[in-house]
């Protein structure tokens, strides 16, 4: 079990707005509608492997429940955004060329039916600072070594091996890990409910919905060099409340 410190506020934040999505609506035009073009980016999917890493992250919730988040990213554009995914969007090579991070076009994750669930939240307005910090990630593997957290996160999807959850052995999911070393370098805290260096989308999401005030109190104090933080505001889309795997359409 991870250890999860509750935030004081007694109410969710109201700056993160449900946005129900058009009938037929890929996550690509549900973005655009938001008039998002930079943030932090949940994506919940529904394949194997997504509900797996979904089912893992009941150790981050007080219910046990499994996320809604299963990938974190940071948007480049409305149409693109910085991750470090399992998925290979090049060659295996680039893994550890580009230290796990890839630029992921949303056309890949715009099916809702292998991805129901997609929030975009600003944790800042400093975009450029976080993507300067993304892009360093990138380049030097001394910051941060994500390939090795993506070894352990594939040998638990692929029950390889001995294989055992990564979060219940403190290490975090890599595209959170990632995101939160990002802005954890431009000076803002992505995860004040964790004790640990357990990184996962949901920690991101509880932080946004219910750390409020300590964004509001961290923005009062933030130095001149840094990114300054602001109260998390932002869109969601919730299609799979409960985590469950896609069957393949000639599955019996």
């Amino acid at each position: 079990m991870i250890t999860i410190r509750r935030s004081t506020s007694s109410t969710a934040n109201e700056s993160i707005v449900r946005k129900e999505p058009k009938k037929n609506e890929g996550n690509r035009a549900w973005l655009k509608r938001t008039g998002a073009t930079d943030g932090l980016l949940l994506l919940g999917g529904a394949s194997t492997a997504h509900f797996r890493i979904r089912v893992a992250q009941s150790h981050a919730r007080g219910d046990l429940k499994p996320s809604l988040w299963s990938l974190a990213g940071i948007l480049t554009s409305s149409d693109s955004f910085l991750s470090a995914p399992l998925e290979l969007c090049s060659t295996a090579s680039e893994v550890a060329a580009r230290n796990g991070v890839q630029i992921c076009s949303m056309s890949d994750y715009d099916d809702p039916g292998q991805f129901p669930n997609i929030a975009i939240i600003r944790f800042t307005e400093e975009s450029t600072k976080i993507l300067d910090n993304a892009n360093r990630i990138s380049d030097q593997r001394s910051i941060i070594d994500l390939p090795a957290l993506m070894l352990p996160l594939l040998s638990y999807i692929w029950i390889a091996g001995r294989a055992t959850n990564p979060l219940a052995e403190g290490l975090g999911l890599p595209s959170a890990a990632f995101v939160e070393t990002v802005y954890g370098i431009a000076g803002i805290e992505l995860t004040p409910g964790l004790s640990s260096a357990t990184s996962c989308p949901e920690a991101i999401w509880q932080a946004a919905k219910w750390w409020h005030d300590y964004y509001v109190k961290a923005a009062e104090t933030a130095h001149e060099e840094n990114a300054k933080p602001q109260n998390p505001a932002g869109s969601y889309a919730i299609r799979q409340r409960a985590a469950a795997a896609d069957w393949p359409p000639d599955a019996k």
